[in-house]
């Protein structure tokens, strides 16, 4: 687990690298590469931050689990205790393939910076869209680690409701027994019966990381778009330059062209002044 000072000092290596990168760009009158690659890089920043928040809310649960009063159903306690800590390690996996990406990005921006000073432009955003590429396929391996995290928290907020029923169900068996032998008609156990109302509050924060998961798979297909838009104006960007630019070649072949014309306006006057001799 890194430590307070390892992450500080990440920060500033990450803020160093990006803001050359930005500035570079800049330069380059490439406004809009740099705002789609830093949005990138905000989205899985973004994304660290909830997950973690996420991972919080999960050991909270187990904490709050491990502390309940005794007159709680022991297997039912320890099967919760079980499955919030299996939650919050797929959350904590999930967290360490963005970490991945960020690295990927911050890689990428200084190798491009590296390019531009030592080949120029063109290999700059050779670099550029390699690693866009490589993001892609980090991002696409994590969006579809993604989707399975939130059906398996969707599965186990099922198995928590159906513990909750069940628990529910015995103590409306027990308790209308003793109801019917006294003569009195049944009646529903309430929610507070041990173990009914604990699964009902751990399964709140698990139901809340469901809504959260579908919604960070929107903004995972929104940040491919970013990529693609990016990967786009890079190819657009060299396309023009090369377009601006005329190649030794056609440079050569532009002055023969030239010289050949100038060449021919003599000999055609000449031609106009021999036709005139000989009309006189």
């Amino acid at each position: 687990m890194e430590t307070a000072e390892q992450n500080t000092k990440q920060v500033m290596e990450e803020n160093d690298a990006l803001k050359q990168f930005m500035e570079l760009l800049n330069q380059q009158n490439m406004k809009e590469q740099s705002q789609d690659f830093m949005g990138i890089f905000w989205y899985v920043a973004g994304m660290q931050v909830q997950l973690s928040a996420m991972v919080d809310e999960l050991q909270g649960v187990r904490e709050q689990l491990s502390q309940m009063q005794e007159n709680q159903p022991k297997s039912v306690k320890e099967n919760l205790m079980d499955k919030a800590a299996h939650l919050q390690e797929k959350v904590t996996s999930l967290s360490e393939r963005l970490s991945a990406v960020r690295n990927r990005l911050v890689e990428t921006a200084a190798q491009a910076v590296s390019a531009f000073k030592e080949k120029g432009k063109a290999e700059m955003c050779k670099v550029l869209q390699k690693g866009i590429s490589g993001v892609k396929s980090m991002l696409s391996d994590y969006r579809e680690r993604l989707v399975d995290v939130m059906t398996d928290f969707e599965k186990t907020a099922n198995q928590i409701d159906s513990i909750g029923d069940e628990l529910k169900q015995i103590g409306n068996s027990v308790s209308n027994v003793g109801r019917l032998l006294a003569g009195k008609g049944t009646k529903e156990v309430s929610d507070e019966k041990p173990g009914v109302g604990l699964t009902r509050a751990i399964n709140t924060p698990v139901k809340k990381a469901v809504k959260n998961l579908r919604k960070k798979i929107d903004a995972a297909d929104q940040a491919f778009e970013k990529l693609d838009r990016l990967s786009d104006r890079l190819d657009a960007g060299k396309e023009a330059e090369k377009g601006g630019r005329v190649s030794v070649k056609d440079k050569l072949s532009q002055m023969k062209e030239k010289a050949g014309q100038q060449k021919k306006a003599p000999e055609s006057d000449k031609a106009k002044a021999k036709s005139k001799e000989e009309s006189l």
